[in-house]
Order: structure tokens, then C-alpha cells, then sequence
């Protein structure tokens, strides 16, 4: 068996066809879906980049990976997926955003130590690897891939040369400006067939072109989009009709008003206090745009695997490290305001000769780790936190709840602004640093629009979920993998 891990960027679940929204244009993700498992309740650890993408490679969570929040580098204390399928003979690629060092690091961050024998990397910075691809392969379009970069203090020695790259950024940026039609929401320069998102799978079909044919191989496939900037080729556009794109929830309830008031003073969210519900609008249809670009490049690297009998001993898995809260509560993007759109994310699964279905089971992206080593059918004695999903038995005993802690948000790491979480099928507990919090009856209020935390007809609810919270606190709570211990350690 092989396997393909598809990882994409700030992507709710809400988002995507299969999961019931009608302005998107997802057919091949949807068919996907159809083909194999659609996990409707994928709740992630910690919504937040590095963290979550943290979690999902080494199965630990936040306070056992040593990755609060952006910023927390992965160190190399704990095994990787990667790093046991290495060692059990499979080949390991990994092409696109890794994002487990600082953007801040370096261009051309090194990720071959947690567990690939060959990758390529393009971050939301957009140079390195990504960048030097168009510099060689399209040249042409070098200058518009150069506009679109992050300014950072490292492209002052960019690449082996360590050429000063700044003045030609600021030149490139001159020449291609931005035509933006609300904040971070603007149409690409970049023809598609140079952009990041095509970049990703062209190189992962020539890694597997590349590939030695007699042993198994892992593929991680990872987009930058859709997180911001949102910004797709005007042809996706034209896929998504804006007057079918909801509009963002809102609420008029008091108590959830105040919860959100801590937040209200981020100067990230407060760059986007004054946009209208329709402004959102016009952003969730770039958003769903850029998903839409990513879909049909998922279609063209699965089309690749029929083509090259590979379809029937392939396993795919697609998910998200996080969600977007595309305007909810006027909320942007991610961090620790932890709703639905945050927080749920896709997970399908189809494995040659499983069954397709669909599964209501609170499960994580702390379950890609033991799934993707059952699928190899692999033993290993890595202490995790997660079960594997296409494990009958290991689905059934587990519990019907999920934990989420964030320890900050853009920057913010005040008490006020850090939340743990448990998610259940019927209601949603948020208790902040602070020791307020929200409650929601998810059965009744589907859309979370109420906070009954306060509200005495509720206090047995918060009671069963404050209880059930620190039974997850104490599971999670594992011992350090065992990679030091003696054989002769008996005491």
C-alpha cells in the first residue's frame, strides 16, 4: 500500500460541497467524498498553523510537542509518521507548506530531518523553492511570483548566493501591484500554471515519477491556499456565483457580544472592524475561488495515479490544519475563537478496499498519525493521542468528544486570550484564561449564536462538559515516547 496525505491551509469543513455548501465548486473532492470515508465532525487540536500541522505529524498535542503557538519551532525530541515509515523501508516525499520553523528562519527551511527523503517547500512567505522554480522553469513570470512575496529580514541573503533580494521585490511590487477589492482579497498576477497551487502538484507527480517503483512510497501534498491572501486566478472566479455565498453569521445575544469583546482589540482583527456583510462576501467567493483551483489540481494528481495504475494500492487522506472564520462574528481567519468555522475542518479517507461512508464520530488531526501507520499495516510503540480511523474497534471505544486548546492569537498571548475547548455532537464548552467562557446548545443553536454560560437552565450541561473536559485534559496526558529507555530500565 501507498499513501497520499493532502494537507490545505485554513479551510473549514462548511466549505466544501460534499459537506453541504452550494456556492462551492469542489467536484473532485466531492467525489472523493462519495468514493470513500467523509468524516463530518474533524475537530482539530489546536486551530492555529504550526501547532495543528505539530500535532498531526508527531500524534501529540500542543503541550507534549513543545508547539504552543506560531512561533514554537518542532524540535526533534519526538518521532514522526515520516520518520517510522523511513524505517520500515517507504519512501517519503513531501512537496508544499510545512510551516514547523518560523517563516522568520530562513526561505529554504529544512524539513528532510523530520522524516523525508526528498522535499520541497513553499511557505506563505512564497519565496524559496516555489520562487526558484519559476525563476528557472518560467522565467517569464519570475517578476509577478516576486511581487506576491513577504517582505522578511532574511531575503538580505536569499539562496546559496545570498543575494540581497529586497530591491527587486520592491521593484517587482511597483511594476505588479496589488488590485485589491477588499483587504487581503485580490485577483492572482500569476498565470495558474505558475502559481503555488499548481506548483504543488506538478512537483509531487515528478517526485513520484522519480520514484523507485519496487518500494511503497508516502506522498505529503501541501497547499498554501486558501489562507490569506486570497487571491486565485481570475478564472475560478468565474465558478462561484457571490449571490449563492452565504453571508457571515451574526449575533445580537449580550452574552456572546462580550465574550467576543476580547478580541475586538487584536490589530490584526481590527483591520477588518469596518467591513460590510457583503464585503465578506466578496472575500468568502475569492476564498472559495482559490479552493476551487486547488480541487482541480487534487483532480489532476488523482487522474495521475489512474493513469498510472496506482489508483487501487494508493490510500488518500485530504484535510486541513485549521478553518477560516471567513467573517463569522466578524471575526477573521484563526486563533482562539473557537466556532465551527474554525475548528472543523474536511477529513476524507478512502483506502483501497474500505467501504465508502460517512462517519458522525468526533475524531482530530491527531488521528492522522496512527491512521496512516494502519494503512501501511505498521507496529510501532509510539505513545499517541489519537486512534486510527479506518479501525473499526478503535472508532467504537472511543470517546464522543474532542479537546481544543489555543494559547494566543495573532500575537496576543494575554490570559484573556487563550481557550480550551470540548467539542461534543450536541453542545460546545470555551473556557478562557480568563475563567469566562461560552456554552452552546448546538441542537437548538446550531450556529452559535447564543452563550448560555451564564444561564442557569443550563448549568447541568456546562457541569457533564467541564467534567468531560478534564477527562480529555488527563487522556491526553501520556507518557514521552520511549526512544531513550534502556532494555535493562525495570524500576
Amino acid at each position: 500500500m501507498n499513501a497520499i496525505f493532502l494537507q490545505v491551509d485554513q479551510l473549514g469543513a462548511k466549505w466544501l460541497g460534499c459537506y453541504g455548501c452550494a456556492a462551492a465548486h469542489t467536484p473532485n473532492l466531492d467525489r472523493l467524498a462519495a468514493d470513500g470515508i467523509l468524516f463530518r465532525n474533524c475537530i482539530v487540536n489546536n486551530p492555529v498553523c504550526m501547532p495543528s500541522r505539530a500535532a498531526t505529524i508527531t500524534g501529540r498535542s500542543s503541550q507534549h510537542n513543545g508547539v504552543p503557538y506560531n512561533g514554537w519551532e518542532l524540535g526533534l525530541d519526538l518521532p514522526t509518521y515520516p520518520q517510522l515509515l523511513q524505517r520500515h523501508g517507504v519512501q517519503t516525499f513531501g512537496v508544499g507548506k510545512f510551516h514547523l520553523e518560523c517563516h522568520g528562519r530562513d526561505a529554504h527551511n529544512d524539513v528532510h530531518k523530520y522524516g523525508f527523503d526528498r522535499a520541497e517547500t513553499t511557505e506563505d512567505i512564497r519565496a524559496g523553492d516555489w520562487l526558484d522554480w519559476v525563476r528557472t522553469t518560467c522565467p517569464q513570470h519570475y517578476e509577478k511570483a516576486l511581487s506576491t512575496v513577504w517582505s522578511m529580514p532574511h531575503l538580505e541573503h536569499y539562496g546559496p548566493e545570498n543575494y540581497d533580494l529586497r530591491d527587486d521585490l520592491q521593484h517587482a511590487r511597483r511594476r505588479y501591484p496589488r488590485q485589491e477589492v477588499v483587504p487581503l482579497t485580490y485577483p492572482s498576477v500569476i498565470p495558474e500554471e505558475a502559481c503555488q497551487t499548481h506548483w504543488v502538484v506538478d512537483r509531487s507527480i515528478a517526485f513520484l515519477e522519480e520514484r523507485d517503483p519496487s518500494r511503497p512510497f508516502f506522498l505529503k501534498a501541501s497547499f498554501v491556499d486558501p489562507h490569506d491572501p486570497y487571491d486565485p486566478p481570475p478564472r475560478f472566479l468565474d465558478l462561484i456565483d457571490e449571490a449563492s455565498v452565504p453571508l457571515p453569521l451574526q449575533t445580537d445575544d449580550p452574552a456572546l457580544l462580550e465574550a467576543l469583546t476580547r478580541f475586538r482589540d487584536i490589530p490584526f482583527v481590527k483591520r477588518f472592524a469596518g467591513m460590510t456583510p457583503e464585503q465578506w462576501r466578496t472575500k468568502r467567493r475569492y476564498y472559495l475561488a482559490s479552493l476551487a483551483f486547488i480541487d482541480e489540481q487534487v483532480g489532476r494528481l488523482l487522474q495521475w495515479l489512474k493513469d498510472s495504475d496506482l489508483d487501487d494500492t494508493t490510500a488518500i487522506i485530504f484535510s486541513a490544519d485549521h478553518g477560516d472564520m471567513t467573517g463569522d462574528f466578524g471575526i477573521p481567519s484563526k486563533g482562539a475563537w473557537h466556532f465551527d468555522a474554525c475548528c472543523r475542518v474536511p477529513l476524507l479517507v478512502r483506502v483501497p478496499g474500505v467501504p465508502a461512508s460517512q462517519c458522525e464520530a468526533m475524531v482530530s488531526n491527531l488521528d492522522v498519525f496512527p491512521t496512516i501507520m494502519d494503512v501501511f499495516g505498521m507496529q510501532h510503540d509510539v505513545p499517541l493521542e489519537g486512534c486510527s480511523l479506518v479501525s473499526e474497534s478503535d472508532l467504537a471505544s472511543r470517546t464522543d468528544a474532542t479537546l481544543v486548546e489555543t494559547f494566543g492569537s495573532y500575537a496576543c498571548m494575554d490570559q484573556a486570550c487563550r481557550a480550551r475547548s470540548v467539542f461534543t455532537p450536541s453542545a460546545r464548552l470555551t473556557r478562557f484564561g480568563d475563567g469566562s467562557g461560552m456554552l452552546f446548545d448546538l441542537e437548538r443553536d446550531p450556529d452559535e449564536n447564543t452563550n448560555r454560560f451564564s444561564d442557569p437552565a443550563y448549568s447541568a450541561m456546562r457541569v457533564q462538559l467541564e467534567r468531560t473536559m478534564l477527562e480529555l485534559i488527563d487522556r491526553q496526558d501520556t507518557p514521552l515516547p520511549n526512544r531513550n529507555r534502556h532494555p535493562t530500565a525495570l524500576h
